[in-house]
């Protein structure tokens, strides 16, 4: 176990520095109005339901909308945008 624990920090010393991961948490007492979180969910729907475009024939083509993990990140970054004055 001993030659575990001295080979385990010789790795990390040739590897450098680990990685820390910083949370940030909105205000506690955040209170929203019923119509912002509606607008949100709202928008939040129209930006992943599926694109319906026609072709120059008149035929329908459906195509996938935009990925929910990206919608999501763009989204709390609009939050923090404007919890920053609270």
């Amino acid at each position: 176990m001993k030659k575990y624990n001295t080979s385990y920090e010789t790795i990390l010393e040739k590897y450098g520095l680990l990685k820390t991961i910083v949370r940030e948490r909105f205000p506690s007492k955040l209170k929203l109005s019923r119509e912002f979180v509606t607008a949100f969910q709202e928008e939040f729907q129209r930006q992943t339901a599926p694109v319906v475009t026609e072709d120059e024939n008149g035929n329908q083509i459906q195509a996938e909308g935009r990925n929910r993990h990206t919608v999501i990140r763009e989204f709390q970054k609009a939050i923090k945008f404007l919890t920053k004055g609270i």
